[in-house]
């Protein structure tokens, strides 16, 4: 059986593209690597930052006032890291990013590498890709720790302040959802107390409606969260009418006819928002609307818990263009200099964002990414300006 025979023009084609994409290969494992160091410098420095200027003014509190023992401050000192780690990882990715690409840029190996025929896209794939996969672990970390840590740090505070436990009871509970269909409310409860926990409610008042019009008024004295609803426990059932106000009936047990939320779902309008994950946050956001209330301030919160990580690979978008530019002098204080200005202007952004999204003067999911916008914007424009030259 006869061989084929293959040009030698094509073998010599296959060869050079297969050679051009090891050599490719290995300029992103070099350029990876030298992304890494400042990366890891940056946290460091930023998070020494914030645990010097915020959190070891706190610790120091809470040992002259309180009286909080060295294994206790140790304690909430790890627990506070993983919210300052959120943030000090984007502000990390932009640093490495320009510290990596200015030494490049100053030792002309980005001369030489574009000499060779590597694009500047090429080039800035690798902090790209870095910063994506850093933000995704940001989010892991927003989603997954944060929100526990933050409920175990409150906790122990409250417990030195206070001498005991944080309460699971909430006073002054007040719920009045709206009916889906008419816009008009559903029912109207207030307890004087209650407890997400077991369950119970003291000092209940349950006003009902038909069509938007009161119906009937039920109070007691406790309701208990059983397997089938809410059961309430001595009190009087009144019908209203546009004339009178006649007791129904009085009753030692009486099963709600309405559909009341569970304790759990209750319990959600009491707790912080910082101790919740994305899914209870989003929970917490259906609650308040069912109220017939605005939750703008939570829907920013809900947008920042992915603006916020994202930015990881937005400031790595900007930096890379800024950091290839030729500087020979150069130097990691130079890089740090630019971080800083670029992440000021960033939270000015953000806090700008923030306050016209929580006021409804913007859309909250635009007052949340407004900073990520400007910044993804800038980098985009840079990063094409310099691949054209």
């Amino acid at each position: 059986m006869q061989k084929t025979s293959w040009p030698a023009s094509f073998i010599s084609a296959i060869n050079l593209k297969y050679s051009g994409v090891q050599i490719l290969k290995t300029i992103n494992k070099y350029i990876y690597k030298e992304l890494i160091a400042p990366f890891l410098f940056g946290v460091a420095a930023f998070t020494g930052i914030f645990v010097g200027t915020d959190l070891i003014f706190e610790m120091t509190e809470y040992y002259t006032e309180w009286g909080v023992e060295a294994l206790t401050l140790l304690r909430l000192f790890f627990l506070s890291l993983p919210e300052i780690i959120v943030l000090t990882f984007p502000m990390a990715s932009l640093l490495g990013t320009i510290m990596a690409y200015n030494r490049l840029s100053g030792d002309s190996e980005i001369t030489a590498m574009r000499a060779g025929g590597i694009s500047i896209l090429s080039l800035v794939l690798p902090a790209l890709i870095m910063g994506l996969l850093t933000s995704g672990i940001t989010v892991g970390i927003t989603e997954f720790v944060v929100p526990g840590a933050n409920y175990q740090a409150e906790q122990i505070i409250y417990q030195f302040k206070h001498g005991e436990q944080r309460p699971d009871t909430q006073y002054d509970l007040f719920l009045n959802p709206l009916d889906s269909r008419t816009s008009r409310p559903d029912y109207m409860l207030y307890a004087k107390s209650f407890n997400a926990e077991s369950g119970r409610m003291e000092g209940v008042v349950v006003q009902s409606f038909e069509d938007g019009s009161p119906s009937r008024v039920l109070e007691a004295e406790s309701a208990e969260w059983l397997s089938d609803g809410w059961y309430f426990y001595n009190g009087t059932v009144y019908f209203l009418d546009r004339e009178n106000r006649s007791p129904a009936l009085e009753f030692s047990s009486y099963r709600s006819r309405e559909s009341i939320h569970s304790p759990s779902q209750a319990g959600k309008l009491g707790k912080d928002i910082d101790e919740m994950n994305i899914r209870e946050l989003e929970d917490h956001i259906a609650l308040i609307e069912e109220q017939g209330r605005t939750a703008y301030e939570e829907k920013v919160e809900l947008h920042h818990r992915f603006s916020i990580p994202l930015a990881s690979f937005i400031f790595a978008l900007l930096a890379a263009p800024l950091g290839i530019k030729p500087q020979r002098s150069a130097g990691s204080a130079t890089g740090f200099g630019i971080s800083i200005i670029i992440i000021f202007i960033y939270y000015i952004l953000m806090t700008v964002g923030d306050a016209l999204g929580s006021q409804g003067s913007i859309a909250p999911w635009f007052g949340a990414w407004l900073q990520n916008i400007v910044i993804f914007t800038v980098g985009s424009g840079l990063l094409y300006h310099t691949a054209k030259h």
